[in-house]
C-alpha cells in the first residue's frame, strides 16, 4: 500500500514540474513546448488514476484486515487533488495561449516563482512519505520543513495577490493570474493536509 502512495506521490511532483516548465515556456512564447508540457501532465494524471484503479483494488481484497485503509484512501485521494488543480491551471493557461490573450510575462513569471516554491513543498511531502518506510523521525523533520514551505508560500501568494490588484491590466487578466494564485495557494494548504496526516501514523 504504502509502495502505491508512493508512487502516486512520485507522479504527483512530476505533474508540478512539469507546470511549472509550461508556464516558463509560455513566458518565453514557446507554446509549442507548452503543450507538451500540458500532454505530459495529462499522461501522468492518467497513469495517476491507473494508479489509484489498483490501490482501490488492493484495498477491497484486503477488506477489513487493514485497519489503516480509510488512511490510504484519504491519502490518496489527497495526492489526486494536487495533481487535479496542477491540470486545471494548466488548462486554463494553455486555453489563454489559444485565445491569444495578451499577459504580461513579468506577471505570468511572478506565478511560476509562486509555483515554483509550491513545487519545493510537493517535493518535501514525498520526501515525508518516502522516509516513513524507514524513519519516522526524519519524517517528522521533514514534515515540519513542509509546514515552513507552506508559510512562506502563503506570504509569498498574498504579496503577488497585493501587487496584481494594484497593477493596471484588463479585468479578464486580472481575474485569471488571482485564480491561478489562489489554485496554487489551495495545493500548498493540501500539501500541509497530507503530511499532518503522515505525523499522525507515527
Amino acid at each position: 500500500m504504502l509502495d502505491l502512495c508512493q508512487t502516486h506521490a512520485r507522479n504527483v511532483v512530476e505533474i508540478t514540474r512539469q507546470l511549472v516548465v509550461l508556464i516558463d515556456n509560455l513566458c518565453e512564447k514557446k507554446t509549442k513546448q507548452a503543450k507538451e508540457n500540458y500532454d505530459s501532465i495529462l499522461k501522468t494524471l492518467e497513469e495517476n488514476e491507473k494508479n489509484e484503479t489498483t490501490f482501490l483494488t488492493e484495498v477491497a481484497s484486503v477488506g477489513s484486515l487493514l485497519v489503516s485503509r480509510e488512511d490510504f484512501l484519504r491519502l490518496l485521494f489527497r495526492l489526486g487533488e494536487v495533481a487535479e488543480y496542477c491540470e486545471a491551471m494548466a488548462f486554463r493557461l494553455m486555453g489563454v495561449a489559444d485565445l491569444k490573450w495578451k499577459i504580461d510575462a513579468k506577471r505570468l513569471r511572478d506565478v511560476s516563482q509562486l509555483m515554483g516554491s509550491v513545487l519545493k513543498e510537493i517535493s518535501k511531502v514525498r520526501e515525508t512519505l518516502h522516509s516513513l518506510s524507514f524513519d519516522a523521525d526524519k519524517a517528522v523533520e521533514t514534515a515540519k520543513a513542509v509546514e515552513d514551505l507552506e508559510r512562506q508560500i502563503d506570504a509569498q501568494s498574498r504579496r503577488l495577490d497585493l501587487e496584481l490588484m494594484a497593477a493596471k491590466m484588463p479585468l479578464q487578466n486580472l481575474l485569471f493570474l488571482r485564480d491561478l494564485v489562489d489554485r496554487a495557494e489551495t495545493i500548498a494548504d493540501i500539501g500541509v493536509d497530507v503530511v499532518d496526516q503522515f505525523v499522525s501514523w507515527r
